[in-house]
């Protein structure tokens, strides 16, 4: 699974916490047909086992099996948060929600992080759902695309090591500005454009006219070239992943929905792990407001 980055209680996130369908679709990456690998927060380091260890970053996308999972032409992939993700104009830039893929940026001075063109952003569609039955497109948004991720805020591109101080993944870029154009920028000057962001394609919920949303879809063309790979989807709204009721805190309501859901997989399922279980109570009873 995909959800390798620690972050502090302060930083919870509400996550894809189950697999509700999958279609692999034809031309998928052999090897990368996990749809679990989706689940969770966006992977923090890459190649480990490998000659090549190294934290993501935007120069080095995360690449192993269990990562990431791989959706062929033709193949879609459902995806239900722990929470519901609403939509909160007073969330930074207004973003509701965001996608990572595995795109990257070209080095163009090797090792040193001088941004080039984007690699590895192969299109795609997203699709959300209150209740993954009636189904609204999002317009203009490739599901692998966007900003690539970075992991940490405090290791070099290509670092070996992860750093200490991990960047947030419900923060979002600003989308004023696009990937194309941080092309020619150094290594610290796209630290700036980032500003402790984690990456990712965006989402706003405010143009689609839906006050929350708990299922995302990704969809490819059945003549699509490229298959998409995704890595993680995040609620951008910052609330803890332990309110499951989604009516904005942690209590009763929420350890019901946990005991419940005891042993299964699905919503309760906070860390991840694919079964509801102690260290999930734990989350919930830190969490407690």
């Amino acid at each position: 699974m995909s959800a390798l980055l620690i972050l502090p209680a302060a930083l919870a996130a509400n996550t894809a916490a189950s697999v509700i369908a999958f279609d692999a679709g034809v031309g998928g990456t052999p090897g990368y047909a996990d749809p679990t690998a989706a689940l969770g927060l966006p992977t923090a380091m890459t190649g480990e086992g490998t000659e090549y260890p190294s934290v993501v970053s935007p120069f080095a996308p995360a690449w192993m099996p269990g990562e990431i999972v791989s959706i062929g032409a033709g193949g879609s992939l459902t995806l239900a948060l722990a929470a519901p993700a609403h939509d909160d104009p007073t969330n930074l830039h207004g973003i509701d929600l965001i996608v990572f893929g595995n795109a990257g940026f070209i080095d163009g001075a090797y090792p040193l992080g001088l941004c080039g063109g984007l690699f590895g952003g192969d299109g795609g569609t997203v699709s959300v759902s209150g209740d993954g039955v009636d189904w609204t497109l999002v317009p203009s948004v490739e599901a692998d695309g966007g900003w690539p991720t970075l992991a940490w805020l405090d290791a070099g591109p290509y670092d070996a090591q992860a750093g200490g101080v991990a960047a947030d993944p419900r923060r979002p870029v600003n989308p004023n500005v696009s990937p194309e154009g941080a092309v020619g920028l150094s290594w610290d000057e796209l630290l700036e454009v980032y500003d402790g962001s984690g990456g990712g394609t965006s989402i706003d919920l405010t143009p689609l006219g839906l006050p929350s949303v708990q299922f995302i879809r990704f969809d490819v063309a059945v003549d699509a070239f490229l298959a998409i790979e995704i890595d993680a989807v995040v609620d951008a709204g910052g609330g803890p992943a332990a309110d499951l009721s989604g009516d904005g805190v942690v209590g009763v309501d929420d350890l019901l929905i946990v005991i419940g859901a005891w042993g299964a997989s699905g919503p309760g399922d906070l860390n991840g792990d694919g079964a509801v279980g102690v260290e999930d109570l734990l989350a919930i009873l830190e969490a407690w407001t």
